[in-house]
């Protein structure tokens, strides 16, 4: 796995809330979870009910895109991460547990709350921030492939 660039988890780490869209065949749906992430698996740790519409879609495709940004008041400020992840429901208790005291640190609120856990890997982010230059933009990929976007 490529080593995630600092920028890029110094942001995951301030932020809280992922906006992603699930989808299966003609299916779409979007949704908002609470995070934590997990830096030394690059991924997101969530909880949502495998119930929900974007829950179902994602046991049908595990595939998802989506965003993590703030809502800042000045152009200068701005700064979000687009991205495309894999997401998985996970159902081994061991790694529930890890996964959920990973989550618990960011959200401790959770423990109230009884709801399936998910990872969503991240297979390709693009973070753009204009804090130091405007519309600078850091790609990261998990593997080396060809990717003709980048």
């Amino acid at each position: 796995m490529n080593p995630l660039p600092k920028p890029i988890s110094q942001f995951l780490k301030e932020k809280h809330i992922v906006s992603f869209t699930a989808h299966y065949q003609e299916d779409f749906w979007p949704a908002n979870c609470f995070y934590a992430f997990d830096e030394q698996k690059v991924r997101l740790i969530v909880m949502t009910r495998t119930t929900t519409r974007h829950a179902q879609l994602m046991l049908k495709n595990s595939h998802i895109v989506g965003t993590i940004a703030g809502q800042p008041n000045k152009i200068k400020d701005m700064e979000g991460i687009q991205f495309t992840a894999l997401a998985h429901l996970l159902e081994n208790q061991e790694e529930r547990k890890k996964a959920f005291d990973i989550y618990i640190k960011k959200q401790p609120l959770a423990k109230l709350v009884n709801s399936d856990i998910w990872e969503i890997s991240f297979t390709e982010i693009k973070h753009t921030s204009n804090k130091l230059i405007f519309a600078n933009k850091t790609h990261w990929i998990r593997e080396e492939i060809n990717n003709p976007h980048l």
